[in-house]
């Protein structure tokens, strides 16, 4: 989840979504890779999916209301086997066909559920599991994990639910064994004291035990970042909070320890497939790499990063076009460098092979227009032929667009950026003002999820 207020977050979810990026800036928040298909890359960001299918040569939109959800939601995102998307919204669960042109909410005991996260086991790309924490009022909450083993089909409840002051966030499966899980969240005293906690279970969710993280609070949330592909007792927490840090433990959360604090909010985390190499990223700090044997970060490439997610086929890399020249980067030598895979304005819209009638089809098509505007589409450009390496700057000064070491990506002038910025912020003020007059139509008990002011932070890829 992006990093806002979880107050705001709540609040203004429930609010009617706009096909003007919301009011805010578009940027991209999670990247998902297919586990059957490495050119199936989908990226959840502010203005809703953006998917490609051909490793990045082309990039179709999927608007907010096709996937059930609007406001500044940010939902997580996962892919399962045969290319089926699976998303954490606020009304529940939504689930698209194999081709993302048509999504639905899942019906029964999910439907009108708040869902704080959804992940795809690595062990099967058919089994995902999928977290909800609803408010129940005096500091009450029912979360639940929830599992498919049919690749979104059908969902169940797995096991027992948890600890009635237990408000759930992230959630994710041991690579190397199914049945043990992690959940991490708050345990909540009262509506200014959250402690931030990780529950763990080792029977698939028949039974849990909840353990505290020590220095997460209500400022300070906790986000599962990885678990070891495998040691199922070794994962890694990232803190949201201004100055963001990472902690692992290696006794399946009895303990635990700080090894790396970012200068600003830690928003990427990738772990190698191997489990050898971490990555860490953000918008100060660019990208760093250690090894998991010692732990010692270096930097890597000034990268203004988003979110980091590392699949076979290499590591990728969100971040704002203004900042960094492009919105997603991938890299084949662990982050030393990044080859521009996607930029802002290079969006194709809504998918035209979607059928009439899909969600994508009916929902996206009319709204395509206003949202192109935005995006200021009509400044996308066939690259140029390679240039000579940048000249180096300071991180500091990449606000500009210019290109910075390690990046490969020569598509804009900075004066297009700095014209490009202007256009847009003037474009997405006028949006957030009119956005503004139309919140607080309708409240939901989910809301009552919302009475700490921690922040939130990104899910990256996991």
């Amino acid at each position: 989840m992006r990093p806002v207020a979880w107050t705001t977050a709540l609040a203004l979810a429930v609010a009617p979504a706009t096909a003007y990026a919301n009011g805010r800036f578009p940027s991209a928040e999670q990247l998902v890779v297919d586990p059957g298909d490495p050119s199936h890359i989908v990226v959840q960001t502010t203005y809703g999916f953006i998917q490609t299918v051909d490793a990045g040569g082309s990039w179709h939109w999927i608007c907010e209301d096709a996937a059930a959800y609007g406001g500044i939601l940010d939902p997580p995102v996962a892919i399962l086997d045969g290319g089926t998307l699976i998303a954490g919204v606020f009304d529940g669960l939504a689930v698209s066909t194999p081709d993302a042109c048509h999504f639905e909410l899942v019906p029964g005991p999910l439907a009108s559920r708040f869902f704080t996260d959804v992940s795809a086991t690595k062990l099967d790309p058919r089994r995902a599991i999928a977290i909800s924490s609803n408010g129940l009022g005096m500091n009450q909450f029912d979360t639940r994990l929830w599992r498919t083993d049919d690749a979104g089909v059908t969902w169940a409840q797995a096991g027992a639910s948890l600890p009635g002051d237990f408000l759930g966030l992230t959630t994710d499966a041991a690579p190397s064994d199914a049945s043990r899980i992690y959940l991490s969240g708050f345990v909540v005293g009262s509506g200014s004291d959250y402690s931030g906690a990780i529950a763990r279970s080792v029977d698939g969710g028949a039974s849990w035990e909840v353990l505290p993280i020590p220095g997460s609070g209500n400022k300070s949330g906790p986000y599962l970042a990885a678990i070891d592909p495998t040691d199922p007792d070794t994962l890694y927490v990232r803190l949201a909070s201004e100055i963001g840090t990472l902690h692992v433990s290696h006794d399946a959360g009895d303990t635990w320890e700080p090894i790396f604090t970012a200068s600003s909010m830690l928003l990427g985390f990738a772990l190698s497939p191997d489990g050898s190499q971490i990555r860490v990223g953000s918008e100060t700090d660019g990208v760093l790499g250690a090894s998991t044997g010692d732990m010692v970060f270096a930097p890597l490439n000034p990268t203004p990063t988003r979110c980091l997610t590392w699949a076979a086929d290499g590591l990728y890399v969100c971040a704002k076009e203004a900042l960094a020249g492009f919105t997603i980067g991938r890299s084949t030598d662990g982050g030393a460098t990044f080859q521009a895979i996607h930029h802002l304005h290079c969006l194709d819209g809504p998918d035209p092979a979607c059928a009439p009638g899909s969600s994508v089809e009916a929902e996206c098509t009319s709204r395509w227009a206003a949202q192109k505007q935005l995006l200021l589409t009509e400044l996308c450009e066939t690259p140029p032929a390679p240039a000579e390496p940048a000249p180096t700057l300071p991180p500091e000064d990449d606000a500009c667009g210019c290109a910075a070491p390690g990046m490969n990506h020569a598509r804009f002038a900075p004066g297009v950026l700095l014209l490009v910025l202007g256009v847009f912020l003037l474009r997405t003020t006028l949006a957030a003002y009119t956005r503004a007059r139309r919140l607080a139509r309708r409240a939901s008990h989910n809301t009552q999820a919302a009475t700490s002011g921690h922040a939130a932070g990104s899910r990256g890829g996991k």
